[in-house]
């Protein structure tokens, strides 16, 4: 490897004590044993369940970047799957920090970034949905001015003629997915019916861009976050909401490390939650239905608040400046519980990895686009976990979670449904 090659590596240097001094214990593989509810359910990490093979867990690509830091192996098509086949889920991060003071998610991200800057990444099946962004602001494909389409029938205030109190943000999913619509649209109305002063910027939402942090290309990533940041403080919004859990997960995870906000951000089951405990949103009608709750990674592990702490580890859990660590239980768990649990005549019931624990749908990182088999793996896994609670529907609030855990019960042929929890909060108003 040449210097330039070297140079590159800087990201992985600052975690070589984390690559050197993992234990290879396997913990990064499995659901704490005190929240282990039985055998089936042990796992955390479906690239390791997928793959079973130790280069496809946490503590196996710990291998993979210490081996190119140290100029052992190279960038093949072997390691670049073993790199991108995993969809940055957090739960191995979750379980490593109950014995470790290492940071798995943070090095999976500097390692995406090598690749990207050795011309190596993104993989060609990530590039329609990368270059559709720059070009279209969205991975959809889809022209710019039909963002806003999903709300033409809708009277709205134009956050771009007028000013309101709150921006919604559907995110691109919701905007473009004709199956999902429904859910910004949904969103909306309660919003309004609850009399919140709310508007929307139609065609000129711009991507959260989070789909190309995912895959390695930061400063794409930076260039939008600074652009949407500008945007929204321009607008005097005093708060964004978003259904898209991904989004959120790109506001509150990583925007401010890149610019300062003058506004607040709730996910849209965060806002329902608030809405239903000051009294605004009532429901009036019974929901005679047995459902369980899907917790989005972005919503759940990756919603918790991150400390952008920069310095240096000086040894084993000792860090200079001294850094809060992001164990996932902080995350948005209650909220979404909150709101299931105020539908009249809706019963809930847990799956058996729920909250920092849960099991990913299998969509995150680039995956479902690159390795559709693995994608449609995770999502069967947690449909079938959805099933033995014996709930009529599985319930989430992510267009990600919602789309592969939706396509995956229709492969089954399963008579279990897929709903977003607006869909419920409408059915009982």
């Amino acid at each position: 490897m040449g210097s330039e090659g070297h140079n590159k590596l800087e990201g992985l240097e600052k975690y070589r004590w984390d690559l050197v001094n993992c234990e290879r214990c396997s913990t990064c593989k499995w659901v704490h044993a005190w929240s282990v509810k039985s055998k089936d359910r042990a796992k955390i990490c479906p690239s390791s369940g997928m793959y079973l093979y130790d280069a496809y867990s946490a503590q196996g690509r710990f291998d993979v970047a210490r081996g190119l830091l140290e100029g052992e192996i190279e960038l093949t098509d072997k390691a670049l799957e073993v790199i991108y086949t995993c969809t940055l889920c957090g739960g191995c991060d979750v379980t490593c920090k109950f014995s470790r003071d290492m940071e798995p998610l943070e090095i999976f991200h500097e390692l995406r970034k090598y690749v990207v800057e050795m011309g190596k990444g993104p993989l060609p099946a990530h590039m329609p949905a990368v270059e559709s962004i720059q070009k279209n602001d969205n991975p959809w494909q889809q022209p710019k001015n039909r963002r806003g389409n999903w709300a033409r029938k809708m009277k709205v205030k134009d956050l771009n003629k007028e000013k309101a109190e709150v921006l919604y943000f559907a995110g691109c999913t919701y905007s473009f997915n004709a199956d999902l619509q429904k859910v910004a649209q949904s969103t909306l109305r309660i919003m309004q019916s609850a009399g919140v002063d709310v508007g929307i910027l139609g065609n000129n939402e711009r991507c959260c861009a989070s789909p190309v942090l995912k895959v390695g290309m930061e400063d794409v990533f930076n260039e939008y976050a600074v652009d949407n940041v500008n945007t929204f403080n321009k607008l005097g919004v005093k708060k964004v909401i978003t259904s898209c859990s991904g989004c959120y997960g790109a506001f509150e995870g990583h925007y401010p490390g890149v610019a300062k906000r003058n506004y607040d951000v709730m996910q849209s089951m965060m806002f329902m939650d608030q809405l239903i405990q000051e009294g605004k949103l009532k429901f009036n009608k019974k929901v005679n239905m047995r459902v369980t709750w899907h917790d989005p990674c972005h919503l759940g592990r990756g919603g918790e608040k991150q400390d952008l702490w920069k310095g240096e580890r000086e040894k084993w859990g000792v860090s200079n400046p001294p850094r809060k660590r992001n164990f996932g239980a902080g995350g948005i768990y209650d909220a979404p519980r909150n709101v299931l649990n105020a539908i009249p005549g809706l019963e809930f019931v847990e799956m058996e990895r729920i909250r920092e624990f849960s099991w990913c749908c299998g969509a995150g990182g680039g995956v479902r686009s690159a390795y559709p088999e693995f994608a449609a793996y995770s999502a069967k896994e947690r449909v079938d976990e959805a099933k033995d609670t014996g709930a009529e529907a599985l319930v989430s609030s992510c267009p990600w979670c919602e789309s592969n855990l939706g396509d995956a019960i229709k492969a089954d042929g399963s008579k279990i449904k897929m709903l977003s929890l607006v869909e419920l909060i409408e059915m009982a108003l």
